[in-house]
């Protein structure tokens, strides 16, 4: 990896990287949709909702990223993500229906996803810091902050009422 790394160069390391990214925004529109239909509450149903359409819009973003880079996204698969949401898969066929502790699990599940995506998105901007594209860099903080806010939120639904009542039912 590291010699083909050092072949690529830094602009083809930071194309191959924001492939991965895009193609998880692009899963993430069907998994999202798929576990909002799993949850429990109505607010994580409208949250997830929610992920599933900012994924939508951020792999729009992406596209233009690559616009700005006279590059082309390219199908495939990010492995990272596979393994994340077949987790959230899992979890879902796991945790019995209709209760608060499955929907603490998808928070689980999703958040796991939002961290990678919040990863991936910080260390493509400074990888922008020494590659030309002030444009690029704009869209991919705009996706990074808005990917904070969503995991803030399903923070807070966690903590302000899924994980305590998750804790009544199995008392």
């Amino acid at each position: 990896m590291v010699d083909k790394l050092k072949a690529q160069g830094l602009q083809d390391f930071f194309i191959q990287c924001l492939q991965d990214l895009y193609i998880a925004e692009k899963k993430l529109v069907n998994c999202a949709a798929a576990l909002s239909m799993a949850a429990f509450t109505e607010e994580l149903q409208r949250a997830l909702i929610a992920q599933s359409e900012e994924a939508g819009l951020h792999a729009q973003r992406l596209d233009m990223v690559f616009d700005l880079m006279n590059q082309q996204p390219g199908e495939g698969k990010c492995h990272i993500i596979e393994i994340l949401s077949d987790k959230a898969a899992s979890i879902v066929k796991t945790v019995e229906t209709g209760t608060a502790l499955r929907d603490a699990a998808i928070i689980y599940a999703v958040q796991l996803i939002a961290h990678y995506k919040i990863a991936s998105y910080g260390s493509l901007i400074s990888l922008l810091a020494e590659l030309d594209y002030p444009k690029a860099k704009m869209i991919l903080k705009e996706c990074l902050a808005e990917e904070k806010v969503a995991d803030a939120y399903l923070t807070k639904i966690a903590v302000d009422f899924i994980n305590p009542a998750a804790q009544s039912e199995s008392e």
